[in-house]
């Protein structure tokens, strides 16, 4: 009861001089100081954070006093949810072919680690994420193979209207991110780094109408490059932002099809 009397009288001399209020709830461990010319009060760990540290000192002179307040930050680490919805955008594509960019999609679903240091506005982050990209052509050919896997392009049957003719990959990557916020107070943060990429699965999907009749025809067994790594940067305001990812490496292996790289830009959340 003293204590907590002592802890009282404090935060009333406080509010006495200056109307702010500190609230610290479920506090871990709260420590008074007092002595003839200054009472401190300190507060070690909170609810959800067992690292926390609040100190607050008061200097006693002819009953006034002068206070100093001093709150250390501390080291956080903690999950982030990403879902990010982009248009890839082909580049270094080879004569005679072209790609539809708002045919194209990518989607992206994950987590990632990220850790924060003490009194830092920088903060580094790891994570995985399921990867799911489209590439649509917007010639009158479609993707296909030919005995040796190699993929090129050729015609659609006579006739054929609402062609549509695609590359799927599918795969697992690792982001290595590293985020800078503008400020401890600013809800704008920015963040680049190489995504690393584990390709898993990779179709062909050529869709087109005969007549009445709509057909679609999947050729898995796609040579893909089975690690590629990209460059990736982000600007975020608080749960919401714009990527930019550039894919360096070709999708497709060397001498196994069309080498094209891609530029993707979309929302992440």
């Amino acid at each position: 009861m003293m204590l907590m009397a002592a802890l009282m009288a404090c935060v009333a001399a406080h509010a006495g001089e200056k109307n702010d209020t500190t609230v610290i709830e479920n506090a871990k461990k709260v420590t008074i100081i007092a002595s003839e010319t200054e009472q401190r009060v300190k507060v070690r760990g909170k609810e959800g954070n067992s690292t926390y540290y609040y100190e607050n000192s008061i200097a006693l002179k002819d009953s006034a006093y002068s206070k100093k307040v001093k709150v250390v930050d501390t080291e956080t680490a903690n999950w982030d949810f990403d879902l990010a919805f982009g248009l890839p955008i082909a580049t270094n594509v080879p004569n005679g072919m072209s790609f539809a960019p708002f045919k194209s999609y990518e989607w992206i679903l994950g987590l990632r680690y990220k850790y924060t240091p003490k009194h830092a506005l920088q903060s580094y982050s790891v994570g995985l994420w399921c990867n799911w990209r489209q590439y649509t052509l917007d010639t009158d050919k479609a993707f296909g193979k030919d005995a040796n896997n190699v993929i090129g392009l050729y015609d659609y049957p006579v006739n054929a209207s609402d062609k549509r003719s695609s590359i799927y990959v599918f795969g697992l990557s690792v982001p290595f991110l590293f985020t800078q916020k503008f400020g401890h107070k600013s809800d704008f943060k920015m963040s680049l780094g190489p995504v690393v990429n584990f390709n898993l699965y990779g179709r062909i999907h050529n869709r087109y109408s005969l007549g009445d009749d709509y057909m679609e025809v999947k050729t898995k067994g796609v040579e893909y490059r089975p690690v590629t790594v990209d460059i990736m940067g982000m600007l975020q305001y608080k749960g919401i932002g714009l990527y930019c990812k550039y894919s360096p490496m070709s999708v497709l292996k060397k001498d196994m099809g069309p080498e094209f790289r891609s530029i993707s830009i979309g929302v992440i959340l």
